[in-house]
């Protein structure tokens, strides 16, 4: 039965008030409106003791209390994490209005005034209720998308992987082809019209294996993240530059030389596909940059690592910053590729922990900024 339908059954209500008579009265009046399953706390101590294992939706907290008082009681309620979203209503007396807005900094929602009136005690309870309801039913949903998108990811990579052994199976056929060909049939080969039609066939197979691996690499980087390992992101940065000396070589490409990079701790396999995908979509949208200039940053605080990769090239207008991480984002249609990119490399930083962004202020090229916890 979903969340919002027990609630809906029997409501939990948790009264909590040194004085006895208080809690009988509170009771009663509610009793006659809502089918309430009712405990009672005469301190703030033996409300702690109750919620370790009776979760109510709603709290009625009487805020003066000897020992412990309703404010300090409510305070280490919302510390608990599964007590984080039951709505805590004070009872309080109309010379202890000053008190209120210390109790709302704790994590109240409403209050009732002594001497209680029924309806105003129903109604406002009612209300918080609902309250509780309507965000049980938005957690069950959303406990319900995620299970979604996890089936819908896991699903997408075993299509890709298994797509990937009947083509590489094909592309093998047709080596063998071709090489029967040249050898018993060489006449067909020597046909210009046949011959560019048999050599874009395996561009055809190379073009599909790497859309699938691409299809991979997105639907593995939120799920396979291996051991976190504290490691030197110079080293990850400068492996990575490796593999586009081409660019260089071409010119249309220029690396500045590394500053000094803070270490992170992180899959490192993930996080060089990362810094790949970015290299690459600073070179990939350069426009007529050439060489298209790129340089790297990080810094440290406290709690997080932060690094960046800047280019010179035309940048992204402003409308677009957000679009850039969405899977097929292709937002130049003149350069190839297949949009997911930008969109592995976010759900490699969020599995992280971390967050990444485009800098809004940089005016003169496109600065992309990453965070990862410490």
């Amino acid at each position: 039965m979903p969340a919002s339908d027990r609630h809906r059954a029997t409501r939990r209500i948790l009264i909590v008030d040194d004085i006895e008579d208080n809690c009988l009265l509170i009771e009663d009046h509610l009793q006659r409106q809502l089918k309430c399953e009712f405990r009672k706390a005469s301190s703030g101590n033996e409300a702690l003791q109750i919620l370790k294992n009776w979760s109510p939706d709603c709290i009625l907290m009487d805020i003066m209390m000897p020992v412990m008082d309703g404010i300090e009681a409510t305070k280490r309620i919302k510390m608990i994490p599964a007590c984080h979203d039951i709505p805590v209503l004070m009872v309080t007396a109309k010379q202890e209005m000053d008190s209120l807005e210390e109790a709302f900094d704790a994590g109240a929602v409403d209050y009732i005034y002594k001497p209680i009136d029924r309806t105003i005690l129903v109604s406002r309870v009612k209300s918080a209720l609902r309250s509780k309801e309507d965000l049980d039913r938005i957690k069950e949903l959303n406990k319900e998308l995620q299970q979604k998108k996890q089936e819908l990811s896991s699903f997408s990579h075993t299509v890709s992987h298994d797509l990937k052994s009947p083509i590489v199976g094909a592309a093998s056929l047709y080596d063998f082809f071709l090489y029967r060909i040249k050898n018993e049939f060489p006449q067909i080969i020597e046909d210009e019209g046949l011959k560019e039609l048999l050599e874009r066939i395996p561009q055809t197979f190379t073009k599909m294996l790497d859309f699938i691996n691409t299809q991979l690499d997105y639907a593995e980087a939120g799920q396979v993240i291996g051991e976190l390992e504290s490691v030197s992101m110079d080293r990850i940065i400068n492996a990575v530059i490796e593999n586009f000396e081409y660019a260089e070589q071409e010119g249309i490409a220029c690396f500045s030389k590394l500053p000094d990079m803070p270490e992170a701790r992180c899959d490192p396999i993930r996080m060089l596909k990362v810094w790949q995908n970015m290299i690459a979509n600073s070179i990939k949208f350069r426009g007529t940059k050439n060489p298209v200039r790129i340089k790297f940053g990080g810094e440290e605080s406290r709690d997080t690592v932060k690094f960046w990769i800047r280019d010179n090239g035309p940048g992204i207008i402003a409308e677009h910053q957000d679009k850039v991480f969405e899977t097929n984002a292709r937002l130049n249609y003149d350069v190839e590729g297949y949009g997911f990119g930008l969109a592995t490399v976010k759900k490699i930083i969020a599995a992280h922990g971390g967050n990444i962004w485009i800098d809004s202020e940089v005016k003169d090229g496109a600065r992309f900024v990453f965070e990862l916890p410490r």
